[in-house]
């Protein structure tokens, strides 16, 4: 099958798995997977291949660039001892345990070969952690530290799995020469992704300056930023994933504050379909990868590997909730001499992110660039490793993935109001300054006409600031009902004028041009209208 005909054949699974998670109880990536698995039964599909170093520049950059993007920033800087535990500390235990252990449980891997096992899973998945925590509730901190944990174990973990192959090859380590590798490799790729950010950000404000943009071209930027920052530091030979990351959040940062609305809201909108289609395809592909390595073993029996990949997940798991508690504790003692009121984190929400380490597509696709030789020799037990490391990932998604709904309802773990609070703070306070300014031009205003207006205009700002405060207040059983009554009447009032719009279009009135304008200006009232209620649907 042709490349080309091949990716559309697969976007179109993705679409079609997409709608059917809809109706069906089960984890997005986990179908995604399933699909996979049963699409490697198809001939075409059967020899499939993946080649690591495309996979990580197809779909890491941009997946890891829209995760920094959206990444609470402000967060971050609170709990970024916690975060850094877990990515450096976590990362190093998890290798020397995981290493140690399968050097000893199957000795004719030797222990550098354990160690690069042990470093291709130990970074959690962003892509994974992300798909499952946006559609749980959780507390705001738990959700920061395991996004800003995967955000960076990525880069340390490949660090390690490096400087672990390197150790199996040659038969030398110098654990100095990778600390110091590792400080280069990482503060390169983050200076280089800060660089190319901030470059493409000075090439769009130009083009704005010049009276040249437009919102096709920025956006097209906006996506071409990730894949600019991960080359310019992988052909510099630091970290490109760490490249991609910094680099969506140094645009998280400044990207706002220039974009006019039609680009905004075209950004989002083709963002929000490149992740999707892009999450989809990476678990697909993971799935399509799986049977042809679990196949693809020999000189062990099936029990054998089975044990053998239980006790491996096991030890992942094990390292993690063990690291976990005391590591709480550390990270707070830390951020304590800056926050000394900094409250500890409940057992219960210490527990349910410890059992949220999901593995994902970093871990195949570091797994099967293992090479293939070291030295002269074969490299030591690399069919069973990229087995073991796809065992970990099938495990942690469907054990932990499909039981931490169970455990979080179980151990009582709810999610805080915090982000809701800010949000209608941060509505009131909009509110009063419109109604600031507003005031102002009053004593300026002349016509009578102007004046009214802009009353009746101070009157609806006066209207939605009620409408926020009883959402919570004790008058929110009497006043929110009024309000949805409101709002569909609105909405009423929106859907006639499109069925009009749509008539006169059937009636070779107006052409399809003018139906698009005036559409698109009904779908942004609509998409207003309804804003609260989705967002409400959204935290419920």
């Amino acid at each position: 099958m042709e490349l080309i005909e091949l990716s559309l054949a697969l976007i179109l699974v993705v679409a079609l798995l997409g709608a059917l998670a809809k109706r069906v109880p089960i984890p997005l990536p986990l179908l995604f997977i399933l699909g996979g698995a049963a699409l490697s039964f198809v001939p075409h599909l059967r020899n499939l291949t993946l080649d690591p170093e495309v996979f990580f520049l197809l779909f890491i950059p941009p997946l890891l660039f829209a995760d920094g993007w959206l990444f609470n920033k402000r967060e971050f800087l609170t709990f970024r001892y916690s975060i850094l535990l877990l990515a450096l500390g976590l990362v190093v235990a998890t290798v020397v345990v995981v290493g140690y252990a399968v050097h000893a449980l199957i000795p004719e891997i030797p222990l550098a070969a354990g160690f690069a096992l042990g470093a291709v899973v130990s970074p959690t998945d962003a892509v994974a952690v992300s798909a499952l925590t946006e559609k749980l509730k959780l507390p705001l901190r738990m959700t920061t530290v395991l996004n800003g944990e995967s955000l960076i174990n990525d880069a340390s973990g490949l660090v390690a799995f490096k400087f672990a192959v390197a150790a199996a090859i040659t038969g030398a380590f110098s654990m100095s020469d990778a600390a110091l590798s590792f400080l280069l490799v990482a503060g390169g790729g983050a200076l280089i992704g800060l660089a190319v950010s901030w470059l493409i950000e000075q090439l769009r404000l130009q083009l704005t300056r010049h009276g040249m943009e437009a919102a096709e071209i920025q956006v097209w930027l906006s996506l071409l930023t990730p894949f600019g920052a991960y080359l310019a530091a992988e052909s510099a030979h630091v970290s490109g994933v760490l490249a991609a990351v910094v680099a969506g959040i140094h645009s998280g940062l400044h990207d706002t504050r220039f974009m006019s609305i039609e680009t905004r809201m075209l950004a989002w909108s083709v963002w929000r379909t490149v992740l999707f289609v892009l999450n989809g395809l990476v678990f697909l592909l993971l799935g399509l990868q799986l049977p042809g390595v679990f196949h693809g073993i020999g000189g062990y029996t099936w029990s054998h590997l089975a044990g053998a990949a239980l006790v491996v997940w096991a030890i992942v798991v094990g390292v993690r909730l063990v690291w976990m508690f005391p590591g709480s504790r550390i990270g707070l003692w830390l951020n304590r001499l800056h926050q000394p009121n900094m409250a500890a984190a409940p057992w219960r929400d210490v527990f349910i992110a410890g059992w949220a380490g999901l593995r994902g597509a970093v871990t195949l696709a570091a797994a099967l660039s293992i090479p293939l030789t070291a030295g002269a020799a074969s490299f030591p037990g690399r069919d069973l490793l990229i087995f073991l490391a796809s065992s970990v990932i099938v495990l942690t998604l469907v054990v932990n993935g499909l039981t931490l709904p169970m455990l979080i309802r179980w151990l009582g773990v709810t999610g805080d109001d915090i982000n809701e609070r800010e949000a209608r703070a941060a509505r009131i306070a909009a509110a009063h300054a419109a109604i600031a300014e507003l005031r102002s031009r009053l004593d300026h205003q002349d016509s009578a006409d102007d004046r009214g207006f802009t009353m009746r205009l101070i009157d609806e700002y006066h209207r939605r600031i009620r409408e926020v405060k009883a959402e919570t207040g004790e008058e929110a059983e009497q006043v929110l009902p009024r309000i949805a009554a409101e709002r569909s009447i609105r909405l009423a009032a929106v859907a006639a004028e499109r069925a009009e719009l749509h008539a006169l279009r059937n009636n070779r009135r107006i052409n399809e041009q003018v139906l698009f304008v005036i559409q698109q200006e009904l779908d942004y009232v609509e998409a207003a209208l309804l804003a609260p209620t989705q967002e409400a649907r959204a935290h419920g």
